[in-house]
């Protein structure tokens, strides 16, 4: 009875976006009959969001964690850049502007190719409770920040390289709420009363990249997907071992964000996150040496090092200084 009700959804989807000529991307949701469960379905082109054994997000879970001392630390130029904030009606999300000179490079971390930045992805809750994609010991932030770049030595651009062997690189920034926000950030927060409605876009001048990012060099990396139909299992994710910080107020105003445009909005624009996936027995690897701290170990792939999996600094003991609990692990 379920499969014939959801055929039916299914068909109605269909005759729906035939008779508005809506496209694909612009038609899906994160809830009902054009949420996640459904990306695979609706379009034959995001199997993978159905059958992929390598998706995005997932939980970060201690006992996975492996450390590799090969890792070098992550490198993102310091050149600005400047674009568009956009209100998609699925996420916010800022492009960079194509037609610029400069561009900034992704270099370093587990990457064997000058990756280019070309996308920022915002997603967020309605409450504290949740709002980001990936979890680290199953605890979710208010918001994560996904920062997108293409494999510029072996494609011209984002659309080729998001269907390409080690084709993106996405680099995940917890956000968590404190009184001291990150400084870059309020270049992006600024503009969100500019763009509350669905197709709504504010132009963002001299945005840092490096200055966006939290202060730290420790990792977690793992091969995964785009978050976003079609899923695409080309992306080498980053989570870095620090959250970057918003203000209340300025959350608040990300939360008045609507899904559709002036005349109809909708319902708010938060609550885009997709579920978690599952691991698949990928590996979780990490450029944190955990032999530093003698009351945290872990698995390791020096030569001198046992597995082990007693380890983790919970991740909800981040707090607004400068002590150790500011990392996860």
């Amino acid at each position: 009875m379920y499969g014939r009700w959801r055929f039916l959804c299914l068909l109605s989807v269909f005759a729906a976006i035939n008779e508005s000529h809506a496209s694909w991307e612009e038609w899906w949701t994160y809830d009902g009959i054009s949420g996640p469960s459904f990306w695979g379905l609706i379009n034959p082109q995001w199997s993978l969001c159905s059958k992929g054994r390598r998706q995005s997000p997932i939980n970060v879970e201690p006992d996975k964690l492996l450390f590799d001392p090969h890792l070098r630390p992550l490198h993102v130029d310091k050149h600005k850049v400047s674009g568009h904030l956009h209100n998609t009606g699925q996420s916010l999300v800022f492009r960079a502007d194509r037609e610029a000179k400069i561009r900034v490079n992704i270099t370093g971390g587990p990457l064997a190719y000058h990756y280019q930045f070309e996308e920022i992805y915002i997603h967020y809750g309605s409450d504290n409770n949740h709002g980001s994609e990936h979890r680290v010991n199953n605890y979710a932030f208010p918001a994560e920040i996904q920062v997108y770049g293409f494999n510029a030595e072996l494609y011209h651009n984002m659309s080729e390289a998001q269907h390409k062997s080690q084709g993106l690189v996405a680099i995940s920034l917890m956000v968590q709420l404190g009184d001291t926000p990150n400084p870059e950030l309020r270049i992006l927060t600024s503009t969100f009363n500019k763009v509350i409605y669905r197709g709504d876009k504010a132009q963002v001048r001299h945005l840092s990249l490096r200055s966006l990012l939290p202060d730290t060099n420790g990792y977690m990396t793992y091969e995964g997907s785009t978050t976003h139909p079609g899923c695409w299992e080309t992306a080498v994710w980053l989570i870095l071992n620090k959250p970057i910080y918003i203000t209340a107020q300025e959350i608040y105003v990300l939360r008045k964000l609507m899904q559709g445009p002036d005349g109809t909005p909708k319902a708010p624009l938060g609550n885009n996150a997709r579920p978690l996936q599952g691991l698949h027995h990928r590996t979780i690897r990490t450029n944190i040496d955990f032999r530093k701290r003698p009351d945290a170990k872990c698995p390791s792939m020096a030569k001198d090092m046992h597995y082990r999996d007693d380890f983790f600094f919970p991740a909800n003991t981040w707090r607004d200084d400068s002590s150790l609990s500011h990392n996860v692990v």
